[in-house]
């Protein structure tokens, strides 16, 4: 398939000075792609307002332009939306068209990686609330902390969540008469059960999770604040704060607690503060100022190399958070025929084609050799390919019949001419029917030009150029166990390359996800709407991931979707 080749111990009151141990920090995730607009908080108007620019600090726009204060803005996961504190209420903004909706008290909102929850603070603990109506969950408890001599209230904030969803990291600060220090910790964002709260004066019910005990980080300081995860959800940074404000820092920990270390500050510059990583976890946009330089939004290297100055303004700008981008070009198509694409600029499209997942399977291709992937559907009940030569609502620009009702379809450029053809898998028979040419004018294709027996009834097929000699060859995932296994050429034998991928009932398709020239597999879960890749063939976690974020048909039925892949803007 000519799938995109496109160029994350005791509580004492005696640590009131950064603790932490000082170790070399891994190397950052590769991850392709580019790293999106950034927004931020700025007071060159006068009062506190949302900007956005280009990731090099061109273009700027005012977004809110009100007077009302607005703060702590964060992405939603499709790049389209932002959440914000204005005037002391959660509020969400649709950025190309500014549209506004209320939500409901809190501060320090984060949007959660699947689209469909938002973390906060409020009264002292930290919070997750759905959209519109949907129970409060607490899920800190600071209030049942016993308190260490010397302090007499402990509260949590800034709320971030892990890039899978399943943690969310937050700031615990204890205080006293006469002295303070915070800690950074992680908790379990899921609910083994809900029960009755409290009263709490809020805007609709308060539930409480069980609450799982949290993890503390290795970081300890008089303040910390502004906590981030890396887009491969290895590493936190966060903002360490020195005694009574005297200076600040960004300091970087593993999030398994292992290790952490100081990033460097430019000459001049005191204080460093609310760091936000690059969708492509090799920078960060940071706030920094000193004695004689204003309080603006720099970007620099994820090791604190190569500081930026992007605003250089009177300021004082502050609080930065970067536009998550897919750098996968992926789709999901739903029951009803209706495509979903998320390009790699972060724009979504849809179009009509088909008769729904319940009949067809989708897929992709270059049917006319032009080099951009358009739309396609084979209809098992009667073996009919239906192909569109754009993305764009209309019937079927090819149409032919091609092998028996029940086979799988095998898009993919077979014999390395730079156009894409449809084949078959006949699972039946577990046998691999290819045909390097289309057919036309609703007739039948005719006799394949290479068949041969691979794999085990059960098996999934699907295609991609796995030893980069510009050939797709055949690979099968054995769903079960998560195996895949491939040929790298159209002749009966055992697999050349074996690995394991994935858990079972996830759904495999493959790409040049790192612009290597060489394809590899990555896996739909749909119980998670979630894409994983891998960079490589060989057995492994994955590369990189990218949650799609809240599903276009709902979220009671994710498995309801089918995912496509494909060079569709021309990337």
């Amino acid at each position: 398939m000519a799938t995109a080749r496109s160029s994350w111990s005791r509580l004492t009151i005696a640590l009131l000075a950064l603790t932490i141990v000082s170790i070399a920090l891994p190397a950052p995730a590769t991850v392709s792609g580019q790293n999106g607009k950034i927004v931020f908080v700025t007071e060159r108007d006068g009062n506190a307002e949302i900007y956005l620019m280009d990731s090099d600090g061109s273009n700027l726009v005012n977004l809110t332009q009100n007077t009302l204060g607005n703060y702590d803005p964060d992405w939603s996961p499709d790049g389209r939306l932002l959440v914000l504190v204005t005037a002391s209420e959660i509020t969400t903004i649709e950025v190309d068209v500014a549209a506004w909706w209320s939500l409901f008290h809190g501060e320090h909102p984060a949007w959660s990686p699947d689209g469909g929850r938002f973390a906060f603070n409020r009264a002292g603990a930290i919070y997750v609330a759905g959209h519109f109506g949907t129970p409060m969950i607490r899920i800190t408890e600071p209030a049942a902390m016993p308190l260490p001599i010397g302090i007499t209230s402990v509260t949590d904030s800034s709320p971030a969540w892990s890039p899978d969803g399943s943690q969310v990291a937050f700031v615990r600060s204890y205080e006293g008469p006469t002295a303070k220090f915070t800690e950074l910790f992680t908790a379990s964002a899921s609910c083994g059960e809900w029960a009755l709260f409290d009263t709490l004066a809020t805007d609709f019910p308060v539930s409480q999770c069980a609450i799982r005990s949290p993890v503390r980080l290795p970081v300890t300081a008089w303040g910390l604040d502004g906590p981030d995860w890396s887009p491969d959800g290895t590493r936190i940074a966060v903002e360490a704060i020195a005694a009574d404000n005297a200076n600040s820092s960004i300091v970087v920990v593993n999030a398994d607690g292992s290790s952490g270390a100081t990033l460097p500050m430019p000459s001049g510059i005191d204080h460093a503060s609310t760091p936000e990583w690059s969708p492509d976890g090799r920078q960060m946009a940071v706030t920094m100022h000193g004695p004689a330089i204003s309080q603006d939004i720099y970007v620099m290297n994820a090791d604190g190399s190569n500081p930026i100055n992007l605003t250089n303004s009177p300021g004082p700008d502050y609080q930065p958070a970067w536009q998550p981008l897919n750098p996968y070009p992926v789709g999901l198509v739903d029951r009803t025929g209706l495509w979903h694409f998320r390009a790699t600029d972060g724009a979504i499209s849809t179009l009509w084609y088909g008769n729904g997942i319940s009949s067809d399977i989708p897929f992709m291709g270059d049917w006319d050799c032009d080099g951009e992937d358009t739309v396609g559907v084979y209809r098992p009940s009667d073996g009919y390919v239906y192909l569109r030569n754009s993305n764009t609502d209309g019937i079927g620009d090819v149409r032919f019949f091609l092998g028996n009702p029940g086979d799988e379809p095998l898009p993919g450029d077979f014999d390395g001419d730079g156009c894409d053809t449809v084949s078959v898998y006949r699972g039946a028979e577990t046998r691999v029917y290819v045909s390097n040419h289309l057919g036309s004018d609703d007739r039948g294709l005719g006799e394949a030009d290479y068949s041969y027996v691979f794999g085990n009834p059960g098996d999934k097929p699907f295609v991609g150029d796995f030893n980069g000699d510009g050939i797709d060859t055949v690979g099968l995932h054995r769903e079960s166990t998560g195996m895949v296994y491939y040929r790298n050429n159209h002749s009966q034998g055992v697999a050349d390359n074996t690995f394991v991928f994935g858990d079972p009932g996830d759904l495999m398709f493959a790409g040049d996800w790192n612009g290597d020239g060489i394809e590899s597999p990555a896996v739909f879960r749909s119980r998670t709407s979630t894409f994983y890749f891998k960079f490589t063939n060989t057995q492994g976690i994955a590369d990189a991931q990218f949650i799609w974020g809240e599903l276009p048909f709902g979220p009671s039925c994710p498995s309801q979707a089918l995912p496509v892949a494909g060079d569709f803007d021309n990337s």
